[in-house]
């Protein structure tokens, strides 16, 4: 096998290559004569991307796991407008790896963020809402600088939380500025707080997977309960929770989405609205990274199962 080992951003199409990736996902599909072979998603610190392994056995459905890492041969192929991979040999490797080579990071440092999660914080001006954000926020800071967002669809990477939820502010700094009705004070306060659920329904940054406390509450049931208790702990008004409450719960926006209910105050319309704003862009951006210019991306199911024209600027 070749010894110099390329990034998967640095890939080019019909170069033979050899790469280090940890595998994220992996299923089994049979071809029409009856074949087996595997859909794998790979990932190293610059990114992921597809890949297969055509007429898998059973030694390589043993190696290609989910976690494993792996030196792998690729022919890097375009295949509707994006790239993946054909995997010709691998190697599974025995020692050692730095995470930092196989974890993705945000377009903005994690210190970067996070001096602008706590400037925010500060703009709270409501002591009884800022206790509730500090209090809960503080049960989880140190995974939360780290954690993901989502699985797959939207900031899936190391700090992509923190990232998701500092873009979300910087968007209600605006609209604030634009609609100075709306309450800025639980705007904030339901934008921290809203996903903080996500660090014990999901692992971390690398193959993130549901959690089994995940699967059986969800994120929303999660810090739903810790607001109640926080406000108990520190005697809040409760009016003040309630209204933090229905906003984590009606943060989806819609019961088809996964909201408890609806959204019936103007912040919490506001807060699914932004939430909505910032992962759907964020999903598009990635998708039109991964094709050249005068195509579409794939067909994102996330987004009704649209593709998007990247265009020749």
């Amino acid at each position: 096998m070749e010894k110099i080992m390329s990034k998967i951003k640095d890939l080019k199409e019909n170069v033979r290559d050899t790469i280090v990736c940890v595998v994220t996902e992996c299923t089994k599909g049979i071809t029409n004569s009856h074949n087996s072979y595997l859909n794998l998603v790979l990932q190293d610190n610059s990114g992921k991307i597809d890949a297969k392994k055509w007429d898998a056995t059973e030694k390589d459905m043993e190696a290609l796991k989910v976690g494993h890492v792996l030196s792998l041969l690729v022919d890097p192929i375009i295949y509707k407008g994006q790239m993946q991979l054909k995997i010709i040999d691998f190697d599974e490797l025995k020692g050692p790896v730095d995470q930092k080579e196989l974890i993705i990071h945000p377009p903005v440092s994690t210190e970067e963020l996070e001096k602008e999660l706590n400037h925010f914080i500060l703009e709270i001006e409501d002591v009884e809402i800022r206790t509730i954000v500090t209090e809960i926020l503080g049960q989880y800071y140190d995974q939360f600088l780290y954690h993901p967002a989502a699985k797959s669809n939207h900031h899936e990477y190391a700090s992509g939380l923190l990232h998701h939820e500092v873009s979300m502010l910087k968007l209600a700094k605006a609209i604030v500025c634009l609609y100075p009705t709306i309450q800025k004070d639980y705007l904030y306060g339901g934008i921290i707080l809203h996903d903080l659920g996500k660090i014990k329904e999901l692992s971390g940054p690398i193959t993130t997977e549901y959690t089994t406390k995940g699967k059986l509450l969800g994120h929303i049931s999660i810090i739903q309960t810790d607001i109640v208790e926080a406000a108990k702990k520190h005697q809040i008004n409760e009016d003040k929770a309630l209204l933090l409450q229905h906003m984590v719960l009606a943060h989806h926006g819609k019961y088809e989405y996964g909201s408890p209910v609806l959204p019936h105050t103007l912040e919490a319309e506001v807060l699914y609205l932004i939430d909505n704003m910032d992962s759907r862009i964020h999903m598009i951006i990635k998708a039109l990274n991964n094709v050249e210019k005068n195509s579409f991306t794939n067909k994102i199911p996330a987004l009704e199962g649209r593709s998007f024209y990247k265009y020749d600027e």
